[in-house]
């Protein structure tokens, strides 16, 4: 089998993470990092990524590459993957996929039209443990489904430590809290309760940024009528939870001695499922179901469609407390 050609662009943190995955496939070719930072580049290849170094993602495009990994700023994420298109590569591309909903709907117009092979690394997709609830979603383990939740707060927000910490990010790079961040469980509602049909929401932000939103609560309608709650608070005193609820039962996510589990709870009830540990988790999975979306037009855990929904959702839930309406999506 002849091994695939891949780029990795944007070598920060992220960028090593992926770069490690693609590296260790024996079924394709790193041809070459890169990143406007020569640091990063000297970061990545002190952690023995032995690939070439580019510090203009047109040179390494020009490599004839088979595929791309996106991991830059945000804000670069629509230029590189036009331009990634443009010459036939499959595209990997990190959340958010854009910065404004204009953006990111030509993104995957361009996708679409050239055929190629996406993956968006909404990473929440992508654990077993949700994997696991959607299916039992699916299955009707918890009755016919009325209900979808999800909290998140972040530690590195605005109210870091409980200090008033102003730790905000530049709209301009990264886009808002929300939308950096918070598009993980915006997406998941959809992911749990299907398509978002309307959202109505309100926002606090104690500063003079009105970019971060520090407390997010919305209310989401779904396809079938299920209803979505979501809270966003980048505080660090309040636990992650996801939950769903049906006619039958109630389900979350959790974790014991034992591992990863579902609880379903029937009334006083709970029952415990364990969750099976995948072959691969974390990167090394993501890139495998890349691979297999490229090589046997798999569909993988998440698309260029589906980063685009959750923009859409985002976009709805800041213009919803902007106007104080309920936005339909």
């Amino acid at each position: 089998m002849e091994r695939l050609r891949f780029g990795i662009i944007g070598v920060g943190a992220r960028g090593i993470c992926n770069a490690r995955a693609v590296a260790a496939r024996p079924d394709i070719e790193l041809v070459g990092v890169c990143d406007i930072r020569p640091e990063r580049l000297e970061e990545c290849a002190r952690q023995g990524i032995t690939a070439p170094g580019f510090t203009h993602y047109p040179d390494l495009l020009a490599e004839g590459l088979d595929a791309v990994c996106i991991n830059t700023d945000n804000n670069v994420h629509a230029e590189i993957t036009l331009a990634a298109v443009r010459q036939g590569c499959h595209v990997y591309c990190e959340k958010p996929i854009a910065l404004s909903v204009a953006d990111a709907e030509a993104m995957t117009q361009a996708c679409r039209e050239a055929g190629v092979a996406t993956l968006v690394n909404l990473s929440m997709r992508l654990m077993p443990q949700h994997r696991k609830l959607r299916e039992m979603v699916q299955q009707g383990v918890f009755g016919r489904l009325l209900a979808v939740g999800a909290t998140h707060p972040k530690i590195s927000g605005l109210l870091c430590q409980g200090k008033g910490h102003k730790a905000t990010l530049d709209p301009a790079t990264w886009g808002s809290l929300i939308l950096h961040d918070g598009v993980h469980i915006c997406e998941w509602l959809r992911f749990m309760g299907g398509e978002v049909k309307s959202v109505y929401a309100r926002t606090v932000t104690t500063g003079e940024d009105p970019w971060n939103e520090e407390l997010i609560s919305a209310v989401t309608t779904h396809e079938g009528g299920v209803m979505g709650s979501l809270g966003y608070f980048t505080v660090p005193f309040l636990p992650q939870r996801q939950y769903v609820v049906g006619t039958e039962a109630s389900g979350w996510p959790a974790q014991d001695e034992n591992g990863p589990c579902i609880v379903i709870a029937r009334g006083k009830e709970e029952e415990r499922v364990p969750v099976e540990k995948p072959a691969l988790t974390g990167d090394a999975a993501a890139v495998d179901e890349f691979v297999r979306a490229i090589r046997e037009g798999h569909r993988p855990y998440a698309t260029m469609e589906d980063g685009l929904a959750g923009q859409r959702i985002v976009d709805a839930i800041r213009r919803s407390a902007r106007e104080e309406a309920v936005i339909t999506l």
